[in-house]
């Protein structure tokens, strides 16, 4: 039997250029996925259930060991799993005999916390692999995702010709009860986002910026400093990429600043002065929110 789990992810910092080397502020969430494996002896295929939040099954299968679908409610999602499969078989045992996979979701999956990184990090910690070496080019995208996945706070990360560096840090803001992550209703999809960024390529002297404005929001003092960091980080996003900033699209009203995290257009929004504003956003239909540390895994 195997028990394993993994952390959801939130990009703080240089989403879209940090694909292109520039260094990222990264955060773990406190929810995440789990595995469960049993083996089977008196079985003779593998059988696959995942389930949602809800612990409702979204996807069922049962697999020959030769990893052939027998069985499955989503043909599509059965392809997937299988790619992934093949990595685990080519590095562990695990899957030579008969046995029985769960997973269970702790997030509704449109929440965009890392539905896929997580499972690939299960994936890797099942066959006892490091997943930024063995699964990052059929997870795609800079892998920060999956450094997150087993993180125990937060980290920076870079791509060092094309090697990963992870760095633990800290976020020592006296003042982070005042910021809060706001779900805006929309789910980005990544391929989109790396469609995006692979169109419009970041020149040497903005990774150079990002990578300032990574340190300078670790170092911000204050929370005006903060704003600041923020209102310049979406502005070098919007100008170069041609999209609207979340704030100036949705929230204008807003005392204080809005971040977009990870792709644009969906997923999570960091929003500073959340005590302010709470009242405001429920008003205004945004009824999932969480203080920066509900949701964020921070290092005590």
């Amino acid at each position: 039997m195997l028990n394993y789990r993994a952390n959801g992810k939130l990009l703080l910092t240089s989403e879209y250029a940090i694909t292109q080397g520039a260094k990222g502020l990264a955060l773990p969430a406190r929810l995440g996925q789990k595995i469960h494996y049993f083996p089977n002896i008196e079985g003779k295929s593998i059988s696959w259930s995942s389930l949602d939040h809800n612990c409702q099954e979204w996807f069922w299968a049962e697999i020959s060991l030769s990893l052939e679908v027998l069985r499955t409610s989503n043909e599509k999602v059965a392809k997937r799993l299988l790619k992934n499969l093949q990595i685990v078989k080519s590095h562990s045992s695990l899957l030579d005999k008969p046995g029985s996979f769960k997973t269970e979701l702790e997030f509704p999956a449109e929440w965009g916390l890392g539905t896929s990184s997580t499972f690939t990090s299960l994936l890797a910690q099942c066959a006892q692999v490091d997943p930024l070496e063995t699964f990052k080019n059929a997870h795609g995208g800079s892998g920060y995702d999956l450094a997150c996945a087993k993180a125990d706070g937060p980290i920076t990360y870079q791509l060092i010709e094309n090697k990963a560096k992870v760095l633990n840090t800290t976020i020592p803001f006296d003042f982070l009860d005042e910021l809060g992550f706001v779900y805006r209703g929309k789910k980005q999809l990544t391929s989109e986002s790396l469609n995006l960024v692979k169109s419009k390529p970041f020149s040497d002297d903005q990774i150079d910026r990002f990578n300032f404005l990574t340190d300078a929001f670790l170092q911000s003092k204050s929370l005006l400093e903060l704003e600041d960091v923020i209102e310049e980080h979406e502005s070098l996003l919007a100008e170069h990429l041609g999209l609207t900033k979340v704030k100036q699209e949705l929230f204008g009203e807003l005392p204080g600043q809005v971040k977009s995290l990870g792709g644009w257009g969906g997923d999570f929004v960091l929003v500073t002065r959340l005590r302010s504003s709470e009242q405001w956003l429920k008003q205004k239909g945004f009824t999932t929110i969480f203080p920066f540390k509900e949701l964020g895994l921070i290092r005590s």
